[in-house]
């Protein structure tokens, strides 16, 4: 069943072992911390936007929030769909009251997509100047669901695919990078254990230089994460998992960007932890992504 849900207003247990985390203060090198460790070397203090966080949800307590949270004047950051043991889905999400990464611009948001919904969707708001800026999907075949915050932004230049195979995302990547567009959603679904058959659900648009790594193991991920932060302003803006525990993630280079922190291979309670430690500290999630009880997420001041 697919659930809409809209707003428009003027304007992504015990815990497991932590793989790698950095903070980054803009005049600093990039660095990984060791296991277990956050760096926190920002030099000044910043005030966090008011953020609500929530995973775990069922669809129905999802529209409930989306209800509450949008007639409190929230926006949302980031959304991620997945599918309990059951079959049923569960969704991530974080809100601002300031729109956070996304700006005060009048959006709109979906879930519990069929891949057919998301494509009507899709041509409904596009058509009015919007742009997916956050995806999410999970399942396999014709049972995949999907869920999408489009925001309004008339004249930028983006691509957007989904049920697209590995090799499509990278042809499609390259051909996009020539013509100054890169990754700024990704998502990646389908039964990933069986070779060939993972599937991705993307958006392309104007992003500065970046590059894609994965899909990988969690030591491999860690290991693309030492190598990326040692060349001094590198930082991941989208890291997804599977079904399978890989991770895929895009990085960008940028002298300018502000401290943040990245966590991968947590637990439901894990993920909650990590949340509430880096919100004493100013922090607040961007994207978050969820597969079978593993959560990856990246968080920023």
């Amino acid at each position: 069943m697919m659930k809409r849900i809209r707003r428009t207003l003027a304007v992504g247990a015990t815990m497991s072992a932590l793989t790698l985390t950095a903070a980054i203060a803009p005049t600093a090198p990039a660095q990984a911390a060791p296991a277990g460790a956050t760096q926190a070397r920002n030099a000044r203090a910043q005030t966090a936007p008011l953020i609500v966080a929530y995973h775990g949800l069922t669809s129905a307590q999802q529209t409930k929030r989306f209800n509450t949270l949008s007639a409190q004047g929230y926006q949302p950051i980031t959304v991620s769909i997945s599918i309990d043991s059951s079959g049923h889905s569960r969704y991530a999400a974080v809100w601002s009251t300031s729109g956070g990464a996304m700006g005060k611009l009048p959006f709109a948001m979906y879930q519990d997509m069929s891949s057919a919904g998301y494509q009507k969707r899709f041509e409904q708001y596009t058509a009015q100047g919007y742009l997916p800026a956050a995806v999410s999907a999970t399942g396999v075949g014709a049972s995949a669901r999907f869920a999408a915050i489009f925001v309004k932004k008339p004249g930028v230049r983006f691509v957007a695919k989904h049920n697209i195979t590995d090799d499509e995302l990278r042809s499609t990547t390259a051909t996009a990078r020539k013509n100054g567009m890169w990754l700024s959603a990704l998502d990646v679904y389908g039964d990933a254990s069986v070779y060939g058959s993972a599937r991705y659900i993307a958006v392309w648009s104007t992003n500065g230089s970046s590059w894609l790594s994965g899909p990988e193991s969690r030591d491999q991920y860690a290991e693309e994460f030492k190598n990326a932060t040692a060349l001094g302003a590198s930082y991941p803006t989208i890291v997804a998992v599977n079904n399978y525990g890989r991770y895929i993630g895009v990085w960008r280079k940028d002298e300018k960007h502000g401290s943040w922190a990245s966590y991968v291979g947590m637990t439901a309670a894990g993920y909650q932890s990590r949340f509430d430690e880096l919100k004493a500290k100013g922090f607040y999630p961007i994207h978050i992504s969820a597969e079978n009880g593993i959560y990856a997420a990246i968080w920023t001041k």
